[in-house]
């Protein structure tokens, strides 16, 4: 910068001074009443933390936790944020403080195009800062307000109104909801066991699968038992035929050969009776026939000849035949083999009426298997529904105690501070930019002035327009 220009911007500032001045000092002014006549407000403020992982609230579900990833985090806190700058829970706020509490001025002068509310909740809207960190999952609540010792109850009831509402967003245990549920999946379950229990009395069946099993190895049992009957009747039958023909075959009695003693009597008789003849031979040559010794001994040969007949007709009936010992063996081995038959007869009717039994109750189960399985599957379904909503219910009920006690995902890493000066308005700073921004815009002031103005004031600007020196000025003197 040559001295001409530097000559020609001294005598620019020198001649716009006046309107310089005017604007610096409006400027000035104004900021000045500003910062004197505008209400202080005083800022309170409180750091939330949102904590993930093991630093979270306890895990009262039973599903695995899935790991956050970092972008995943940044949302969280993100909507955190926003949960606590939301107009609901600045509503919420103003609602539990009181409208007329915080801001009584609004009340006194309400506005004419909507409600005292609204307007409240505007107010507070602005007055309320939320900022998150770049890299940190730290949350930072400020609050400007005029009341001094208000401010920092304003911010501690948004924070435990934020605890609520997000308790009610992330972990609404929805108890009511989950009991109600749970007790429609309890009425399920008893009319599922209800069925089944009805129709185990109806079929008398406990366990079909345990019972058709426990009836085939029964029914096999019966089978080999019912078979070995079988044969053993038919052993004892064929056995019993065997020994009636074999009696069959052999005779009764046998033919006896008579000894010595059983034809000594007969001997005797026949002896006296040849003896009588004898001597009825002598005596004829003495007596004559019809003499009284000769009747006489004819008849003591009449009866001599009837006891040898008598006598021989007895050893006849002795000597007729023995019993056949053979036959007699045989008759009491068929009686026996009879008896034996006689008595397998009744276990394989008893074994076939069993088994019989078991064919029916095994197709009894067969038809009624079908049935008995969906009604086990509805009360498995039932079942597995109910344990699973008791599960949840039991959770929502932790969540429930969790919520009471204000347990959350986020805590509070510093309290609402109580603020012992002003925060707004920074009378040092605005001062120090007004006095700045008086400056600028009176340099810009004169600039434009100076940049509209067409008429030649300075001799450079006469030389600069007609191209030749300029040899003397004249002043004008006031």
């Amino acid at each position: 910068m040559n001295a001409q220009s530097l000559h020609m911007m001294l005598s620019v500032l020198f001649r716009r001074r006046r309107m310089m001045f005017y604007i610096f000092s409006t400027i000035v002014l104004a900021t000045a009443a500003y910062l004197f006549t505008t209400t202080p407000k005083y800022e309170s403020a409180a750091q939330l933390i949102v904590r993930f992982g093991d630093r979270s609230i306890p895990q009262v579900d039973r599903t695995t936790p899935i790991e956050l990833t970092p972008a995943d985090r940044r949302e969280i806190v993100l909507a955190n944020a926003d949960v606590l700058q939301s107009p609901d829970l600045i509503r919420a706020t103003i609602e539990t403080v009181g409208v007329e509490t915080i801001y009584p001025e609004i009340v006194a002068d309400p506005p004419k195009s909507w409600s005292v509310m609204d307007e409240a909740v505007r107010e507070l809207s602005r007055n309320v800062a939320v900022d998150v960190g770049l890299q940190d999952n730290v949350i930072t609540v400020a609050l400007l307000h005029p009341d001094q010792a208000l401010a920092p109850k304003i911010v501690q009831t948004m924070i435990d109104l934020y605890f609520a509402k997000e308790a009610q967003l992330y972990r609404d245990p929805q108890v009511h909801f989950q009991r109600d549920v749970l007790t429609a999946a309890e009425q399920r379950l008893a009319g599922a066991q209800a069925a089944l229990d009805g129709f185990k009395a109806k079929f008398a069946i406990t366990d079909i699968d345990q019972e058709i099993i426990a009836l085939l190895k029964q029914r096999g049992d019966v089978q080999n038992a019912l078979s070995a009957a079988q044969a053993e009747l038919a052993q004892a039958s064929q056995r019993g035929k065997d020994l009636l023909r074999a009696m069959e075959s052999v005779p009764q009695t046998l033919a006896g050969t008579p000894g010595f003693d059983k034809y000594h009597s007969i001997d005797d008789a026949q002896a006296r009776l040849s003896d009588l003849r004898t001597k009825q031979s002598q005596m004829l040559a003495t007596y004559a026939p019809d003499s009284p010794a000769m009747a006489q001994l004819k008849a003591a040969i009449t009866t001599a000849e009837r006891d040898v007949g008598a006598r021989r007709a007895e050893v006849g009936e002795r000597s007729a035949g023995s019993p056949n010992t053979v036959y007699q063996t045989l008759q009491t081995q068929y009686l026996q083999t009879a008896a034996e038959a006689s008595s397998r007869v009744e276990p394989v009717a008893i074994y076939t009426s069993e088994l019989a039994a078991i064919d029916a109750r095994l197709a009894v189960l067969q038809q009624a298997r079908g049935p008995f399985t969906e009604a086990e599957r509805q009360l498995a379904v039932a079942d597995d529904t109910f344990r699973s909503l008791y599960h949840q219910y039991e959770d929502a009920q932790m969540k429930s105690a969790l919520n009471s006690q204000r347990i959350s995902n986020a805590a509070v890493l510093n309290a609402p501070t109580h603020p012992y000066k002003a925060a707004r308005p920074r009378k040092l700073i605005s001062l120090v930019v007004s006095f700045a921004a008086a400056v600028l815009l009176a340099l810009a002031g004169m600039l434009l002035a100076e940049a509209v103005d067409d008429r030649l004031v300075e001799p450079g600007q006469l030389a600069t327009v007609l191209g030749v020196p300029v040899l003397a000025t004249l002043k004008q003197r006031r």
